[in-house]
């Protein structure tokens, strides 16, 4: 039986570590990028010089600059880029998939324009031929600890469970790596969204200097109103206090090495989200997250305190201790 090829768009921080576990588990991994430095990188030294740089990959890992080439004749094609450039990149591949792939999006967002979650983005721009093998992937699944090898888990979510399912859990699953399967799209890549948005809340509240009693109040506020709000679009209540919801929103509030955070803790500090943004160095997917889920709030006309001062501080700029110190006082 030949070998399963997989490839994997966006060579960042989970892209490379999910190639980890797709070369343990004896896949022909492919990781693309747009980068030519970064593909240069892994071809030349197994090294990727811009996302986990201390980690040499393993030599069957390649890498590839055109993306056509990239997914031609993959069987699973993961898209781990930044949920902005799904759909510039989803449309990119269209026309060179093999009828029979997999596609796994681990993007975590809502595209911002639409409110649409990345895996009914990626469907509209490859079309129905595709629908029933489009899945989102989601939990806490921090880079770092899954090039270490530490046990984790994670959510896939598929509208059915059918052969492309048990092909993506089957590809991730490993000894210290496990992947449970749900049929809730929706509460899964909303659960993405919601952790993020979190996770700089919490680290707003530790820059301002929030001892642990405040912080968990207002994590726990934050959560119910992420609950209410994912029930409204038509989550559910299992993805919400599952490993996708409450897993990650704890993984990534309390990680001291989550960009989300890090962007939190130096507005706390003082930052500007500009300035904050720089010194991070990378996409901080909680900045749309925050802004989006704010215009759905409205929409749906739920008053959300905690995602009200995210929004001030973030996308209205407005001084973080202030808010905060108002948000406190509201309850």
């Amino acid at each position: 039986m030949p070998q399963a090829t997989t490839t994997i768009l966006g060579a960042g921080e989970m892209g490379t570590a999910l190639a980890t576990v797709l070369a343990e588990n004896k896949y022909k991994t492919t990781l693309w990028d747009i980068e030519e430095d970064v593909v240069n990188g892994i071809k030349r030294f197994s090294k990727n010089p811009r996302s986990l740089v201390d980690i040499t990959l393993d030599r069957s890992i390649k890498a590839e600059l055109d993306i056509e080439k990239a997914v031609s004749g993959s069987d699973m094609v993961v898209i781990a880029v930044a949920s902005p450039a799904v759909r510039e990149v989803a449309g990119k591949i269209d026309g060179s998939l093999s009828r029979n792939c997999v596609i796994v999006s681990v993007a975590k967002g809502l595209e911002e324009s639409t409110f649409k979650p990345m895996v009914k983005v990626i469907r509209e721009q490859l079309g129905g031929d595709f629908e029933h093998q489009i899945m989102a992937f989601s939990g806490p699944t921090h880079s770092n600890e899954i090039v270490e090898k530490k046990p984790t888990a994670a959510m896939l979510a598929s509208a059915r469970s059918n052969e492309y399912s048990k092909r993506a859990i089957e590809a991730f699953t490993n000894e210290w790596f496990k992947i449970y399967e749900t049929r809730d799209v929706i509460g899964v890549s909303l659960a993405g969204v919601t952790k993020n948005a979190l996770a700089v809340a919490a680290g707003i509240m530790t820059g301002l200097g929030y001892g642990s009693n405040t912080y968990a109040w207002i994590i726990t506020e934050g959560f119910r109103e992420m609950s209410r709000l994912t029930w409204k679009l038509g989550g559910q209540e299992d993805t919400v206090y599952g490993l996708a919801g409450l897993g990650d929103t704890v993984a990534t509030c309390f990680a001291h090495d989550s960009r989300n955070r890090s962007f939190g803790e130096l507005i706390g500090k003082g930052k500007t989200v500009t300035r904050a943004l720089n010194t991070i160095g990378e996409t901080v997917e909680g900045i749309s997250g925050i802004d989006v889920l704010h215009k759905i709030a409205l929409k749906e006309k739920l008053n959300l305190p905690v995602l009200k001062a995210m929004y001030e501080v973030v996308s209205l700029k407005k001084k973080a201790n202030k808010v905060f110190e108002d948000l406190v006082k509201s309850f």
